[in-house]
């Protein structure tokens, strides 16, 4: 199957219609690092849930969860790496903070593939 297109990925969650299309086309092209041929018949779906799980949580689109993301606050701090770490209400983080992560996440298990996090 293979990276799936930006039009596809669009008409399957267009909340992100209004989002920068180069954010869109930088992490589908991400995507190959977490979804791989190893999906079969899921692959573009896998690649898409992660690739919509990611601006999510950058707080683009138009979704409840990317507003939500705008709003929350910061729970941890690594200045060495620049890494972030956001928590949602219920502490959630990494792909159970978003409902495309968790969609993500659940395929995942479900195919017996290995998850690999993005923190």
């Amino acid at each position: 199957m293979g990276q799936p297109s930006l039009s596809a990925f669009l008409a399957r969650f267009p909340e992100f219609g209004r989002v920068e299309h180069g954010v869109i086309v930088a992490v589908l092209a991400e995507a190959p690092l977490y979804v791989d041929q190893n999906w079969g018949a899921y692959e573009e779906l896998g690649a898409m849930l992660y690739t919509a799980h990611t601006p999510t949580m950058q707080g683009f689109g138009e979704s409840a969860a990317a507003r939500f993301e705008n709003s929350r606050g910061v729970t941890s701090i690594t200045s060495g790496s620049h890494k972030i770490i956001y928590a949602d209400s219920r502490g959630a983080v990494g792909f159970e903070a978003s409902p495309h992560g968790q969609r993500f996440e659940a395929l995942t298990r479900r195919l017996g593939a290995k998850l690999v996090s993005i923190l």
